[in-house]
């Protein structure tokens, strides 16, 4: 059921521990998760939702399996949780992370999963179909976007949530990155995507 008012998203992806601190730690994540908090907290008003890695130990992904990447985000660890400061800094408890609004991907041990575009959970069903529902009928809703990395999953969802249709507004002070210089080719390439602000 959609609201009879369209109220922005902001979508959280991947600020979880292994991207901050653990196996995968990116560059400026602290300052990030910070950024997002105080984002969240200054429009209150707007529905918040969280993407999550979310990965079997036998994923695709990991070195170990074939893939490019260490071991991480493994389900029920903490390197998989999003970090404390958006349970104890929030000041709208509706705004922190619950089952409802905390979306899934990477649980398929053989697909790689960076845009949380079609990231799930069993209340809501897809990130998609979150939004929609607090979308007004003459259109699909304005999405805010930060978080882990720039690179990869913001690159992935940015893009998909662009080519939905939606009006797609990156928070760049609240972005972490592999390196600077890729993380500045991604701005640069999104700041010319269709449907995308980097803010």
């Amino acid at each position: 059921m959609k609201s009879e008012k369209a109220v922005p998203v902001i979508v959280v992806v991947d600020m979880l521990y292994d991207f901050i601190d653990g196996t995968l730690a990116c560059l400026n994540s602290e300052s990030a998760v910070k950024e997002a908090v105080k984002f969240i907290n200054k429009h209150d008003d707007m529905v918040v939702a969280y993407i999550c890695d979310h990965h079997p130990s036998n994923h695709s992904s990991f070195t170990e399996f074939g893939g490019v990447w260490p071991p991480h985000c493994v389900q029920g660890t903490r390197g998989g949780s999003v970090h404390d400061s958006f349970y104890s800094e929030i000041l709208n408890k509706n705004s922190r992370p619950q089952r409802g609004n905390l979306f899934l991907k990477g649980e398929d041990p053989l697909k790689e999963q960076y845009s949380g575009y079609e990231a799930v959970n069993s209340v809501n069903g897809t990130l998609d179909n979150y939004i929609k529902m607090h979308a007004a009928d003459q259109g699909d809703g304005d999405v805010y976007v930060c978080g882990i990395a720039t690179e990869f999953c913001i690159n992935a969802t940015v893009r998909d949530l662009a080519d939905s249709g939606r009006r797609v507004y990156l928070i760049s002070d609240a972005l972490a990155y592999v390196e600077r210089e890729g993380h500045e080719k991604i701005l640069k390439e999104l700041s010319h995507y269709k449907n995308v602000t980097i803010i």
